[in-house]
């Protein structure tokens, strides 16, 4: 198709008001290869982008750049996300103490930043990983990135192995529900900081563990409801069964479903808890108080307060963290630095005064540490300094601080 001026408007527009389809996406970023295009989309984002805050500038878009040095796609990711969130990726924004700032710079400056970031990091940190601990119900323990493909242990009527993916697997197939032995045996799935794992419950549900993270289960589910115990962070694939409700206990909340795809975020050290809903619908419930979601809901909560908000959220971006990715979406920069701190098993500490920062964006997990730190200084003009187990969070001369 031939690219024109009108064209070319009309996608934009229907950009703006998030009305595009995916077809028109991948349309409306090939426009974005040529300079004229690229040129009216900077001056449409600065002109809106100044309504909301006045005098505020906005430099030129280094597409290239930001395209293929932050973000790599991993080959089985589908195209969807890709197009759907590349201009969060291209464009990242960071808005500072409430009031707002974009921070977009020229690839002369990029690479002049990238440099002196590189110059910090005295050793650079690996992304983390497949690996976990199982502690079966004996109190046994299998250090899971140590061993092989194949039956590991069996419990009542489970048969407990690993995949050749490296995914746990518990088979309760053979069993008639009324494996009372098998109930008895709680086994706990925990990950360290820098480890993930899946695993296929014995109902054959699926749950994917970050970081730091946590899942307790019995070997075999019975009676009438089966219910798991988690810490830190889960996506789950709940296989359906009407009759035996799943439930999901985090911390102060209980998650009630039948059959359905979530993700629970419940860390300690996290100053409230999420539970965001892809599909199906679940019911939250604290202690007094009680919400049911549907797809694109988030519920967040704390634990000193049984007041549950709804939040808004795109369905299709829940599950993005198993995928590869950190997603934040305004996201303050010591959350940020949490997700990680869990990810690459690394200490954090705050030189000066904690900036009040808020990050949007995409950036996938497979990179190294130097370059998710690359990608933070050039949004938030923050300095790192990376030394053995520790990042050092120093407020640059480009940081704007709220008075």
């Amino acid at each position: 198709m031939e690219r024109t001026k009108e064209r070319f408007e009309y996608l934009l527009e229907k950009y703006i008001n998030k009305t595009v389809n995916q077809e028109e996406l991948k349309e409306f970023f090939n426009y974005l290869e040529l300079d004229e295009y690229s040129r009216r989309l900077e001056t449409e984002m600065e002109q809106r982008y100044k309504t909301v805050v006045p005098g505020a500038g906005v430099h030129t878009v280094n597409w290239d750049e930001m395209f293929t040095g932050i973000v790599s796609a991993p080959e089985e990711r589908k195209v969807r996300p890709l197009w759907k969130k590349v201009l969060k990726i291209a464009a990242v924004w960071t808005v500072v103490a409430g009031a707002g700032l974009l921070v977009w710079k020229e690839r002369a400056e990029y690479l002049k930043q990238r440099t002196k970031v590189v110059a910090f990091l005295h050793q650079d940190k690996e992304p983390g990983s497949n690996k976990a601990v199982l502690k079966l119900g004996n109190g046994k323990e299998i250090i899971l990135d140590a061993r092989n493909e194949g039956l590991l242990a069996s419990q009542g009527g489970t048969k407990i192995s690993k995949t050749a993916d490296g995914m746990l697997m518990y088979d309760a197939a053979s069993g008639d529900g009324s494996d009372i032995e098998g109930k008895s045996y709680i086994n706990t799935l925990s990950t360290p900081s820098g480890g993930q794992y899946k695993i296929v419950l014995p109902d054959n549900s699926q749950v994917w563990l970050n970081s730091s993270s946590s899942i307790s289960f019995p070997a075999v589910f019975t009676g009438a409801e089966r219910n798991v115990t988690l810490t830190g962070e889960a996506y789950f694939e709940v296989s359906k069964d009407k009759n035996h409700p799943f439930k999901v206990k985090a911390g102060k909340a209980e998650v009630t479903v039948l059959g359905t795809h979530f993700n629970i975020m419940s860390y300690a050290d996290e100053p409230r808890s999420e539970v965001s809903l892809a599909e199906g619908s679940v019911r939250v419930n604290l202690e007094r108080n009680s919400q049911l979601l549907v797809p694109g809901q988030q519920a967040l909560f704390s634990s000193s307060s049984d007041h549950i908000s709804l939040k808004n959220i795109d369905p299709e971006e829940v599950a993005d963290w198993k995928n590869g990715y950190f997603q934040f979406d305004n996201t303050p920069i010591e959350q940020v630095m949490r997700q990680i701190k869990r990810w690459y098993n690394i200490e954090v500490v705050y030189q000066d005064v904690k900036p009040g920062l808020y990050i949007t964006g995409m950036i996938s997990r497979t990179k190294k540490l130097s370059k998710i730190l690359e990608m933070l200084k050039e949004t938030s003009g923050l300095e790192f300094e990376v030394e053995a187990k520790q990042i050092t969070v120093k407020t640059g001369k480009e940081t704007i601080m709220k008075k």
